[in-house]
């Protein structure tokens, strides 16, 4: 038996208004507005500027539209991934989704009985240290990362306070944030003491 999506308790968090504020200021703004400054001091200081067929609005029409285009299109593609998230729980395997990112890992694996919810304010050894292969903002991580008890983990956590944490017996381990962290985490130990029998 397959658990996936139907079963609310299990979704992973999606990221919420911060970690879209900080992709947007990224992505959009910051490019947008560094383009101005690039194509305006020129122009305000006197300088040479090469101007599309010699004249100075279709440039800028051009240049900042060009741009804000760009922008706009990496932008939206960033959020719908960013909202790409899934867990997949069968009797012998968990599968976690987010964003660009995969992880498989059979139940056998995790080391249940230490798992727990935790709070990164107080189990700040935790929290994320370096990125080796993820995606990450403000409110907002997902991937490969090395946390600061030195364990590379596969992180899909957005900007609640309740995270699963699920040590691995092999070289990494999880940090998770579900809808319902400990119903997700009964759910595996359940699946764990049956042995594999749903």
């Amino acid at each position: 038996m397959t658990y996936r999506r139907d079963d609310a308790s299990l979704n992973l968090a999606v990221p919420g208004s911060r970690a879209g504020f900080w992709l947007f200021a990224l992505t959009f703004v910051l490019p947008v507005l560094v383009t101005t400054l690039a194509v305006a001091v020129p122009v305000l200081a006197g300088g040479s500027l090469k101007l599309i067929a010699g004249s100075l609005p279709l440039t800028l029409i051009a240049t900042l539209g060009g741009i804000a285009l760009l922008c706009g299109l990496l932008w939206w593609v960033l959020a719908r991934l960013m909202r790409r998230q899934a867990l997949v729980l069968s009797p012998e395997l968990l599968e976690v989704r987010s964003s660009f990112y995969r992880c498989r890992i059979p139940l056998r694996e995790l080391k249940l009985d230490q798992a727990r919810i935790v709070d990164l304010d107080e189990h700040t050894e935790l929290r994320t240290m370096l990125k080796t292969n993820g995606f990450g903002l403000p409110g907002f991580h997902s991937g490969w990362f090395l946390l600061r008890n030195r364990r590379r983990s596969f992180v899909a956590i957005a900007d609640g306070r309740r995270k699963l944490w699920l040590p691995g017996s092999g070289k990494h381990d999880l940090l998770l944030e579900a809808t319902d962290p400990a119903a997700l985490l009964a759910r595996l130990r359940a699946l764990a003491m049956s042995g594999g029998r749903g």
